[in-house]
């Protein structure tokens, strides 16, 4: 896949039931040595770290949505930005994000997204019903190391 087609592969892909579908989807799309970076969660380094981080942020929305708003393509960039709609508590919430993709070989190789966390976490201070989610979110993931240990 091109830098250049990458936008409306993203947009289909958002387009899919979270998280199975959606991560099916995209799978296959990242490079087994990718990085991606988000507020709120640690960085995750290949694709089952990627897809962890995934579960963990569709745990805290899972009603999440996106639109694109508007695109740019640079050399091996793909630039997206977007409107995210979810559920916390009890009421909506939306924030905007803007994701930095470098693709290589047709396969995404780092993603960066960009988004200022502080509306998003006050939202959720003031909906006392979103607080257990909020928390768990912030729990760090097993590491595949910890969880091989665990089914010995």
């Amino acid at each position: 896949m091109t830098p250049e087609e990458f936008p409306a592969a993203f947009a289909a892909g958002w387009a899919l039931p979270k998280p199975d579908a959606f991560l099916d989807y995209f799978r296959p799309l990242i490079a087994p040595d990718a990085t991606f970076t988000q507020p709120m969660f640690p960085a995750a380094h290949g694709v089952t770290a990627i897809e962890s981080m995934f579960r963990r942020l569709f745990a805290l929305f899972p009603d999440m949505a996106l639109m694109v708003v508007h695109t740019a393509v640079e050399a091996d960039t793909a630039y997206i930005e977007s409107l995210c709609t979810a559920s916390l508590g009890r009421g909506p919430v939306e924030f905007p994000v803007c994701d930095r993709f470098t693709l290589a070989d047709g396969a995404i190789r780092a993603r960066h997204s960009f988004a200022d966390p502080l509306p998003l976490l006050l939202t959720g201070l003031r909906r006392p019903s979103a607080w257990p989610r909020l928390l768990c979110s912030r729990l760090p993931a097993p590491s595949t190391k910890d969880a091989r240990a665990g089914e010995a």
